[in-house]
C-alpha cells in the first residue's frame, strides 16, 4: 500500500511538472522579440518587437556580444523553442498520466481479485 501511494505521488508530480512546459509552449507568443539590442532595417537601434526586414538582433552574454540574428533567424529560434517546450511537456505529462493509469489499474485488479476470493 505504501509503495502504491508513493508511486501515485511520484507520477502525479511528474505529470504536474510536465504541464508547466506544455502550457508555456502552447501559450507562447508569436511576436518575434529580440533578447538583446534590436537594430532596425535603417540601422537605428529601437525598442520593441522585431519587424520583418530587421537586419540585426544583437544577443549579449554579460558585457560582450555573443551573436547576432536576423528577423527570420530569431523567428525560427523562437518557433524551435516553442516546439521543444511542447515536446518536453507532452512527454513528461504523458508519462506521468500513464504511470497513474498503470498504478490505478493495478490497484483495481488487486481489489477485484481480493473481493472474488473473500
Amino acid at each position: 500500500m505504501k509503495l502504491r501511494g508513493a508511486l501515485l505521488v511520484l507520477f502525479m508530480l511528474v505529470a504536474g511538472i510536465g504541464l508547466v512546459p506544455l502550457l508555456m509552449g502552447l501559450t507562447a507568443s508569436d511576436v518575434v522579440t529580440c533578447p538583446g539590442e534590436n537594430v532596425g532595417a535603417d540601422g537605428e537601434q529601437r525598442p520593441g518587437p522585431m519587424r520583418p526586414g530587421d537586419t540585426r538582433c544583437a544577443v549579449w552574454t554579460g558585457p560582450s556580444e555573443t551573436s547576432s540574428r536576423t528577423y527570420e533567424e530569431q523567428r525560427n529560434i523562437q518557433e524551435r523553442d516553442k516546439r521543444r517546450w511542447i515536446a518536453v511537456g507532452s512527454a513528461l505529462s504523458g508519462g506521468g498520466f500513464a504511470g497513474i493509469a498503470v498504478v490505478g489499474a493495478r490497484a483495481a485488479l488487486r481489489s477485484r481479485r481480493a473481493a472474488r476470493w473473500s
